[in-house]
C-alpha cells in the first residue's frame, strides 16, 4: 500500500540545474573580470606613473636649457642650430623625430682676453684673470665680442698660468690652448685670424636626440658638447629618460612658428638692426614629448608604426631669456 514518505525527497529538475549553473558562471565570471581587472590596474598604474614621471623630469630639463639658450652669446647671434627638423626616425604619430640642439654659456666667471696667439692650429688664449675652480679642463669655450663668437675645445697647457697680458705685472694670467686638430664647433666669420675677442667663457653645445638602445627602448639622451667625444674619444651621450619616444620642436619668430630656428641677420653690423632683422630672432620655442610605458600588455594601448604601448605626451612653451631681454630692448623697455 502506498504511502506519503518519499513525496518530500524529489531532487531538482533538469531546468533548475541549468538555471543554478548559470547562475553559478555569471557570477564566477564576474568574480574573475573583477580579479582581472585589478590585476592589470595593478601592473599599470605603476608602469603609468614611471611612464610621466619620466616625461616631466625630461621636459623639465629641456626647458631649463633652453631658457638659457644665447646665454654669453652676442645679441643677435643664433642660438639653436638649424637644420635638425625630422633627422631621426620614425615616431609614434608617423611623421621624423626632430633634434635640437642648444648654445649657451655655463655660470663660470667670465674671463677677460688680452691676447690670442693663432700660429698653426692649436691656436693659446690668454686671459687676465685666472680660470675658478668651477673651468674643468678640456671643456668647451666661448670666444666671443658683441658682434661675433665661436664655440671651441680648450685645454690647460701644463700649470696653466703664464705672465702673457702686456702691463700686467702679474705671473698668474690666464692660458688655455685650443686643442691642434681639433674642430671648432662654431667658427666666427674669418676664423681666429686677426681677432682678438674680448671675453672668454665656458660654453655648451647642449644636443638632445631620441635612441633605441640595445634591448629596444627609446630614450631621450643628452649631450653638452655637440653630440662630438671628449678629447680621450670617449661619447658624451648621456640617457635623460628612458621610454620616450618622440621628439618634435617648433621656433617662433617675429612672423609665425617655423619647423627650423633658421638664420638671424643683422647686416654687416648690429648697431642699428632693422624691424625685419629683429623678427629673425627665436623668441619662443615649442616642445613636445611623447613616452611609452616599458610594461606590455597593459588596458588602454595604441597601436602605432613602432609597437603597441600605452602612451603619453607633454607640450611646453619656452622664452629663452636672452631673446627676451634683446627684444626689450628693442622696445625702450630696457
Amino acid at each position: 500500500m502506498p504511502t506519503d514518505g518519499g513525496r518530500g525527497e524529489r531532487g531538482f529538475s533538469l531546468v533548475e540545474l541549468m538555471i543554478a549553473l548559470t547562475v553559478t558562471l555569471l557570477v564566477s565570471g564576474a568574480t574573475f573580470s573583477l580579479v582581472a581587472s585589478g590585476q592589470t590596474a595593478f601592473r599599470r598604474e605603476p608602469a603609468l606613473a614611471d611612464r610621466q614621471q619620466n616625461i616631466r623630469v625630461a621636459m623639465d630639463l629641456i626647458s631649463q636649457d633652453l631658457y638659457r639658450a644665447g646665454y654669453g652669446l652676442p645679441q643677435f647671434a643664433q642660438a639653436f642650430t638649424d637644420s635638425l627638423d625630422g633627422v631621426g626616425d620614425l615616431g609614434p604619430g608617423g611623421e621624423p623625430i626632430d633634434e635640437l640642439e642648444i648654445v649657451a654659456a655655463s655660470d663660470c666667471p667670465l674671463l677677460s682676453v688680452c691676447a690670442l696667439n693663432t700660429q698653426g692650429t692649436g691656436a693659446s688664449v690668454f686671459t687676465w684673470q685666472e680660470a675658478s675652480a668651477c673651468y674643468t679642463f678640456p671643456t668647451l669655450v666661448i670666444l666671443g665680442d658683441p658682434e661675433k663668437w665661436g664655440l671651441y675645445w680648450a685645454e690647460e697647457p701644463g700649470a696653466g698660468s703664464s705672465a702673457a697680458c702686456p702691463g700686467s705685472g702679474s705671473a698668474n694670467n690666464g692660458h688655455f690652448t685650443l686643442p691642434h686638430g681639433q674642430a671648432p664647433l662654431v667658427n666666427p666669420p674669418g676664423g681666429l685670424g686677426g681677432w682678438i675677442p674680448e671675453w672668454m667663457m665656458t660654453g655648451q653645445m647642449i644636443r638632445y636626440r631620441i635612441a633605441v638602445d640595445a634591448e629596444g627602448t627609446p630614450n631621450l639622451e643628452r649631450s653638452a658638447f655637440g653630440g662630438q667625444l671628449d678629447l680621450d674619444g670617449n661619447s658624451t651621450w648621456r640617457i635623460i629618460a628612458r621610454g620616450v619616444e618622440d621628439l618634435q620642436v617648433e621656433y617662433m619668430n617675429g612672423v609665425d612658428w617655423q619647423d627650423t630656428p633658421g638664420t638671424i641677420t643683422c647686416g654687416t653690423s648690429c648697431t642699428a638692426p632693422t624691424a625685419a632683422e629683429y623678427d629673425t630672432i627665436i623668441r619662443r620655442v615649442q616642445l613636445r614629448l611623447s613616452a611609452r610605458s616599458m610594461e606590455a600588455n597593459l588596458q588602454g594601448q595604441t597601436m602605432s608604426a613602432v609597437g603597441d604601448a600605452v602612451r603619453g605626451q607633454l607640450v611646453t612653451q619656452i622664452a629663452p631669456r636672452t631673446a627676451v631681454a634683446t627684444l626689450g630692448m628693442a622696445n625702450g623697455e630696457l
